[in-house]
């Protein structure tokens, strides 16, 4: 009886520490622990994907305009000023007559592609959103378009002068009140430029004047010669003679 007492007990110890053993199988601790997501699989993976769509060009990308509403409309309106600014100077290369004012279309494109350059730069890293088209400056590129010769020199000069003057009142306001620092050094860096454009527009226009002043007269007086010489060319009337009786 004793030894089917021990062999019961033995029987049932292996029963329950079996049963422990499956328990602790089955258990969530055993378990293993699943991986924390990388960076730049987190999110449905926007690491490596998200900065291959945009060619690293705005880091920010998703955070939200990161300037003030008044610094982002300046952004705005010197991005369609800009865009529309070279389209005239590429007009102005092709259908000036003065190679002065060819030149000066030369050289300001450089001066106007290269801010524009930096502002589209300053716009990824402050993560704005610059507008595609001219807009509202469209409609000044569009009226000297279509002209030519000393016609289309008038009304290019005129456009560079008011243009100009428009951009340095921008500009130099920005320096003064805009609270983003970059956008500030931006405005204080092109400012110089823009005010070295204006007074070369102004003296192309003056000089452009003066000669369209010059040829007037010009041609006034070469037509005045021309009608004194036909005049004085015709014969004089003579007098019938006297009929003898």
């Amino acid at each position: 009886m004793r030894i089917n007492g021990k062999i019961a007990k033995t029987v049932l110890t292996l029963s329950l520490v079996s049963a422990m053993a499956f328990a602790q199988a089955g258990s969530p601790q055993n378990t293993p622990a699943a991986k924390p997501q990388s960076g730049a699989q987190a999110g449905g993976g926007h690491g490596q994907g998200s900065h291959t769509a945009d060619h690293g060009m705005s880091s920010n990308k998703g955070a939200g305009t990161m300037v003030g509403p008044a610094d982002e409309k300046f952004m705005m309106e010197a991005a369609q000023s800009g865009m529309a600014e070279v389209e005239a100077l590429r007009l102005a290369q092709e259908k000036a007559s003065s190679n002065e004012i060819k030149e000066f279309a030369r050289k300001l494109e450089q001066d106007h592609t290269k801010a524009n350059d930096q502002l589209k730069h300053l716009a990824e890293q402050k993560n704005v959103q610059l507008p595609g088209d001219a807009g509202k400056h469209k409609e000044a590129v569009e009226k000297i378009r279509n002209l030519s010769g000393d016609e289309f020199d008038k009304a290019f000069m005129k456009m560079q002068v008011n243009h100009h003057k428009n951009d340095v009142k921008q500009f130099q306001k920005e320096t003064e009140r805009a609270m983003d620092s970059d956008l500030k050094s931006f405005a204080s860096s092109t400012l110089p430029t823009l005010q070295e454009h204006l007074k070369s527009a102004q003296e192309l226009q003056n000089s452009t004047r003066g000669r369209s002043a010059d040829t007037s007269s010009a041609s006034s007086s070469a037509g005045s010669s021309s009608k004194a010489s036909d005049s004085s060319a015709k014969p004089q009337g003579q007098s019938n003679p006297t009929p003898t009786k």
